[in-house]
C-alpha cells in the first residue's frame, strides 16, 4: 500500500489494484491538480469524510470527477446528500457510505478485492452551540495486506482502529487538544500514525504538535512524518 500526502486531510492512497483520492478538500487545490492528468484519470474512488470545506472543495471535487470518468465518490451520508443536491456529483456516481458499512471493489487483476470499511460516525464536538455533522471514519484493507485507518474529524477510538498497520490522524485541529490527541493514541494504538490535517498550523507550531506526538505516544506505535519531497510512505502488514 502507498500513501501519499497531499496537504491537509488529502491522501492518495494506491492498494491492491485500485487508486483512491481521500478527502480532496481547499487547502489541496494545487496539490491534487499537480497530479496530473494520467493519474487523475486512474482514480477509481473519491473518498469523503465529511462535509467540511477542508475535505471536500466542490470545485475541486467537480474537477476530478471531470479527469477521471469512472471515478464514484463515497461519501459519508450527509456529505453525499449536500453533494448530489448543489449538482456537484451526479446521483449514479455516488454512494453514501454511514458507520457500519461496506463497500468492495471488485478484484483487479493479480488483486484481492478492496475493502472500504465506514466507522464512527459523528464530527467532534468544535463548540456546544456548532451543531455536529456526520464523520465517517475510513478502514481500507485487501485481503492480508496492510490496513489503513483514516479519521477524519474525530478522535473517537473506534474499536476498527485497535492496533491498525497504519492510520492517518489529526495530529492538530481547532476542535482538539493536545491530551485528547494522545490519549486517542494510546487508546487505539496503532503500528504506524501518519499526522494529518495539518493545515492550520503554521511550520513552527506544527513542529510542537508533532514533538508531542511523537514522544508521547505508546509503545508499540511509531508516529512518522511524511518524508521530502514526495511525501509518500509505503506500508506493508508485516
Amino acid at each position: 500500500m502507498k500513501i501519499r500526502h497531499l496537504v491537509h486531510s488529502c491522501l492518495l492512497v494506491e492498494a491492491a489494484g485500485r487508486r483512491l483520492l481521500v478527502d480532496p478538500g481547499s487547502f489541496s487545490t494545487e496539490t491534487v491538480g499537480a497530479l496530473g492528468a494520467d493519474v487523475l484519470a486512474g482514480i477509481d474512488a473519491v473518498l469523503v469524510t465529511h462535509q467540511h470545506p477542508d475535505h471536500v472543495d466542490p470545485e475541486l471535487l467537480g474537477e476530478v470527477l471531470a479527469a477521471a470518468p469512472e471515478a464514484v465518490v463515497i461519501a459519508e451520508p450527509e456529505t453525499a446528500e449536500m453533494l448530489e443536491g448543489d449538482d456537484v456529483v451526479a446521483q449514479d456516481r455516488l454512494l453514501p457510505l454511514p458507520a457500519g458499512s461496506i463497500h468492495e471493489f471488485p478484484a483487479a487483476e493479480g488483486h484481492a478485492p478492496l475493502r472500504i470499511t465506514a466507522v464512527g460516525g459523528c464530527h467532534a464536538i468544535i463548540h456546544p452551540d456548532i451543531p455536529r455533522v456526520g464523520n465517517t471514519g475510513l478502514v481500507i484493507s485487501a485481503g492480508d495486506g496492510p490496513r489503513l485507518g483514516i479519521t477524519g474529524d474525530s478522535l473517537e477510538p473506534v474499536q476498527e482502529f485497535h492496533g491498525i498497520d497504519a492510520l492517518a490522524f489529526a495530529v492538530v485541529a481547532p476542535w482538539s487538544k493536545m491530551a485528547e490527541t494522545i490519549e486517542f493514541l494510546r487508546a487505539v494504538r496503532p503500528r504506524l500514525a501518519l499526522p494529518v490535517h495539518d493545515g492550520v498550523a503554521s511550520e513552527q507550531g506544527r513542529a510542537i504538535y508533532m514533538r508531542q506526538s511523537t514522544q508521547l505516544a505508546p509503545e508499540g506505535t511509531e508516529v512518522q512524518d511524511w518524508p521530502q519531497p514526495d511525501r509518500i510512505v509505503e506500508v506493508s502488514s508485516d
